[in-house]
């Protein structure tokens, strides 16, 4: 039996904040999904999507990383 067993802290945090930037979430979610799969946490995917949600917030100034 094979079972997959996910952290849904990062699922919450990457739906947040594509959300709130008024995307979708999908294509994140498959990466999410792809990382935790591979044993990692997925903590890149979610740096991503916090990186989106401030540009199209505009709390970040363009070029800022």
């Amino acid at each position: 039996m094979s079972t997959n067993v996910f952290d849904f802290r990062q699922f919450q945090t990457v739906r947040d904040n594509i959300l709130a930037a008024g995307l979708n979430p999908a294509p994140l979610f498959r990466q999410l999904r792809a990382e935790q799969r591979a044993g990692n946490r997925g903590q890149a995917v979610v740096a991503a999507a916090q990186k989106l949600s401030r540009q199209f917030r505009g709390d970040m100034p363009p070029g800022a990383a």
